[in-house]
């Protein structure tokens, strides 16, 4: 049978959080369209990543993702194994968190990956910085939206994770894919991103017309999630399937290097304040079905997942 992802519209207002809800907890995945995200911002936050990865890599290592010393910047082709055990991927990266001075509150405490942006120059890559920020407030909006709704759907307040968004650190990763070589090229396993699950609580993928994104059946089939145009994929991480006791799926994904084509996507990692506390919520436990999962903090649950995927250099 032909598996596909299910399309919610958040124009449809009737029976949204249900709707939401049922694509939570069969799926993990779902294409969100009626969105009201301006097309125009999307498509500059899309070209300020194609210019950057247009550089030369000796100009793009001015920003390399070591120099940092918190998760921010360029990581090259191969730097990164999302699928443990596999080699590097075929895809390089840019990453930004929130731009924390050093007179922030999480800064002065030496709360770790919490700091500055590493941002290229404005001679290189001009209007880079005001893209992107500009694309980053307007799904920080569309993200605290979703889970409002998503609380609605658990039986919830609406305002239920709003304690725990009073300092996110959302992550927007721009993500460049090259053409599939050669067959001889590759080690054995190597794809544009290996099988993975995200991590924090939702994330909010833009795509280019290339395709290549596949998700995992519950059969442990793979299927293809093509481009809808101005859709987002929206999918689950293990924060969000901890949070509910696995009410939630955080499935299983992956990028297939296209053939002939370059491919580019933004995505946007909605992770909540780092000291919350994430533990099974209410109505997603009972003593029939106790917590699966220990007490944590969503920074801490981040830090262990990014040792887990840094390749071998």
């Amino acid at each position: 049978m032909r598996q596909s992802l299910p399309v919610i519209d958040l124009s449809q207002r009737e029976g949204l959080p249900q709707r939401l809800d049922a694509a939570c907890r069969h799926e993990g995945f779902f294409y969100l369209v009626g969105h009201d995200v301006d097309p125009a911002v999307r498509a500059a936050a899309f070209d300020a990543g194609k210019r950057f990865f247009a550089l030369p890599d000796h100009e793009k290592a001015r920003w390399h993702i070591e120099r940092s010393g918190i998760h921010r910047g360029w990581d090259p082709i191969a730097w990164q194994a999302l699928d443990p055990g596999q080699p590097g991927d075929l895809k390089e990266s840019f990453y930004l968190g929130v731009d924390r001075g050093p007179d922030d509150p999480l800064v002065r405490a030496g709360t770790p990956n919490q700091g500055p942006n590493q941002w290229p120059d404005a001679t290189l890559v001009p209007g880079f910085r005001e893209a992107v920020q500009a694309y980053e407030q307007a799904l920080n909006q569309l993200a605290r939206r979703l889970l409002s709704l998503m609380a609605q759907g658990l039986g919830l307040p609406a305002n239920w994770f709003d304690a725990c968004l009073r300092d996110p650190m959302p992550v927007l990763r721009l993500l460049h894919y090259p053409p599939q070589p050669p067959s001889h090229a590759l080690l054995p396993g190597q794809i544009g991103c290996g099988a993975h699950t995200d991590w924090g609580s939702i994330t909010l993928l833009a795509q280019d017309e290339a395709g290549g994104l596949q998700v995992q059946a519950a059969d442990g089939t793979w299927f293809d999630a093509p481009p809808i145009r101005d859709a987002f994929v929206v999918n689950l991480g293990d924060m969000m399937a901890r949070w509910t006791n696995d009410r939630y799926r955080s499935t299983p994904h992956r990028v297939l290097n296209p053939l002939g084509q370059e491919r580019y996507s933004l995505a946007y990692f909605f992770d909540i304040d780092y000291h919350a506390r994430v533990e099974a919520l209410p109505g997603c436990h009972s003593a029939s079905n106790p917590p699966r999962y220990p007490p944590t903090t969503a920074g801490q649950h981040i830090i262990e997942m990014y040792e887990r995927t840094r390749a071998s250099h």
